[in-house]
């Protein structure tokens, strides 16, 4: 049996937990609070398109500006790959006259209210993926190391894993720091430093569901050992998968496959 890795780490959005109910609930409330002459749309069919669209987002501020693309029937060409919705996100932001940062405040704002106001309406917008949670506690008790690697706010992932288990609450969960999010590349250059794996990562394992994200992990010179694995069931699509089927040290993984033995993870 092929060996598995020393160190697991595991992004948390899109790859153990589909937070895409949270993700427009929480975009619909922010560009109510901060869009000028924010636009009234049916609940239902938006929140369908925003979940399929998901894949297209990478920073918080760009949640609310999906929401008004969507309520103002922007074209689907102008959605059609991650360039082509950046530049339309910046031309509906000089539009209507506001900023990133202004957006990105307000979705913050209104997550935090949330949560304090509502934890339990707030957790049930979230589901773990089928297979994960028995996974995950399999895998606390073998060799591995299991860390969660994410720029979601700590408290908020132990939240949801608590809800899950309680002892899954204390999986170590590094990705944020007071201020910032730390790039995912950075933090995985941290648990190489931390676990004393040998030069370049090797026998560092890293799931992650955004194709840039592994991407910019690949160009890294020093976790050039680390294998690299695109979780088919998270936030991406089917040119993604293909893209990362067609590259060296990454792989894409399924949802059985990251349920089996290390065998079956390719």
């Amino acid at each position: 049996m092929r060996d598995g890795p020393a160190v697991l780490a595991l992004d948390f959005d899109g790859v153990l937990c589909d937070g895409r109910p949270e993700y427009f609930e929480a975009a619909r409330r922010a560009y109510a609070a901060a869009w000028p002459a924010p636009r009234a749309a049916e609940r239902a069919g938006v929140a369908a398109r925003f979940a399929a669209l998901r894949p297209l987002i990478e920073s918080g501020w760009e949640m609310p500006v999906l929401y008004h693309a969507l309520a103002a029937d922007v074209p689907q060409a102008a959605m059609m790959d991650r360039g082509a919705w950046l530049a339309t996100a910046r031309r509906l932001l000089g539009e209507a006259g506001v900023d990133a940062e202004t957006l990105g405040r307000a979705l913050n704002a209104v997550r935090d209210e949330w949560f304090a106001r509502d934890p339990a309406g707030w957790l049930a917008h979230h589901a773990f993926y089928p297979g994960v949670v028995a996974r995950l506690d399999s895998l606390l008790a073998g060799p591995a190391r299991v860390v969660v690697v994410t720029t979601k706010a700590e408290r908020f992932v132990r939240a949801l894993l608590a809800a899950q288990r309680p002892a899954l609450a204390r999986l170590p969960i590094i990705g944020r720091e007071p201020g910032r999010a730390v790039p995912k590349v950075e933090s995985l250059r941290r648990l190489v430093a931390e676990h004393g794996l040998s030069a370049g990562g090797a026998g560092l394992w890293f799931v992650e569901d955004m194709l840039e994200t592994l991407q910019s992990v690949r160009r890294a010179p020093d976790l050039d050992g680390a294998r690299l694995f695109l979780a088919a069931w998270g936030y991406n699509t089917l040119e993604d998968r293909a893209v990362t089927g067609g590259c060296s040290r990454m792989a894409v993984l399924s949802l059985a496959g990251f349920a089996g033995d290390w065998t079956a993870w390719g």
